[in-house]
């Protein structure tokens, strides 16, 4: 023997299958006749109220008499119905059986296969307004993209279009200018609060005794560095002066100009003769040279 409730889930499937429908079904079992029928009902339509994975919650059972269905005369199970979110169908018992949850659903089917019937067709009809809604708007936008591209076409032939893009081109420049100014200005901005994020930061540091210290170490360790390098450039340019100063003494110094073959001629009495006329013929003379000296007698004198 079938129970109402089975019958009524073979009756909606058979719908969904003469039309060849590929809607899901799911089922929430609860009991559909005694003393905890209102409740496990009430149990389901608050389930898929939560879970929200339906579009459309039917409550189905086949027919009986007045007290098979008297669960769905319930007080607290018709609020359960009235308070839904989900749209709701009342499929409860034969054609002539009411229930007070058929005037609280959203609608009332006669059977659980008209109600199968109420859904597909509400589908059906609506995917095909739809679809006609959908070919009316396409052909609507192209008939409406045709004709402004017409009047475009129109326009951009008459001088006031031309105008009308200088405008244009002049308030993008005006737009391009302002965008560049607002770019500086918040590059300024955040210069701005990087300096002022450094100076904060400083200020922090500066409390902190191992960094100070350890700056100072820097500091002196740079600055001994420096003059280290500066005595040491110092000391080589007085060496390369004094390098200097050697040389020109050296270039100087008599002994030098001796050592080119050059020679120092002293008379008898030793004083240095620089005119032939300072001595006479018959005179011992001196020479002093580079590395020695030489006696000799003059025998011949020329102007």
């Amino acid at each position: 023997m079938t129970s109402p409730q089975g019958a009524a889930l073979r009756d909606i499937l058979n719908v969904l299958r003469r039309r060849h429908h590929s809607a899901s079904v799911l089922i929430y079992p609860a009991q559909v006749q005694g003393e905890s029928a209102a409740t496990e009902v009430s149990s389901g339509v608050k389930h898929f109220n939560r879970a929200k994975t339906v579009d459309v919650i039917i409550i189905a059972r086949g027919g009986g008499s007045a007290e098979d269905l008297a669960a769905f005369n319930h007080e607290g199970l018709a609020r359960v119905i009235a308070n839904s979110a989900i749209p709701t169908i009342s499929a409860v018992g034969h054609e002539t059986d009411f229930t007070i949850i058929d005037f609280v659903a959203d609608l009332r089917a006669p059977t659980p296969s008209a109600a199968a019937e109420l859904v597909i067709r509400s589908r059906q009809e609506i995917e095909e307004q739809a679809g006609a809604l959908r070919l009316r708007l396409t052909r609507a936008m192209r008939y409406r993209l045709l004709m402004a591209r017409q009047t475009l076409t129109e326009a951009a032939q008459h001088g006031a279009f031309a105008r009308m893009m200088e405008g244009i081109n002049q308030r993008q420049q005006r737009l391009d200018d302002l965008l560049y100014r607002l770019e500086k200005a918040e590059r300024k901005l955040i210069e701005q609060h990087r300096r002022k994020w450094e100076q904060v930061s400083a200020a922090v540091r500066h409390y902190d005794a191992r960094r100070v210290l350890a700056g100072m170490r820097r500091d002196i360790a740079s600055r001994t560095t420096a003059i280290a390098s500066a005595v040491r450039t110092l000391l080589l340019r007085r060496r390369s002066r004094l390098e200097q100063i050697g040389h020109q003494l050296k270039a100087l110094s008599p002994v030098a100009i001796l050592e080119r073959g050059y020679a120092l001629v002293f008379d008898s009495s030793g004083k240095l003769v620089k005119d032939s006329s300072q001595v006479d013929i018959g005179e011992e003379i001196s020479a002093r040279l580079a590395h020695g000296s030489l006696t000799a007698k003059i025998e011949k004198k020329s102007d």
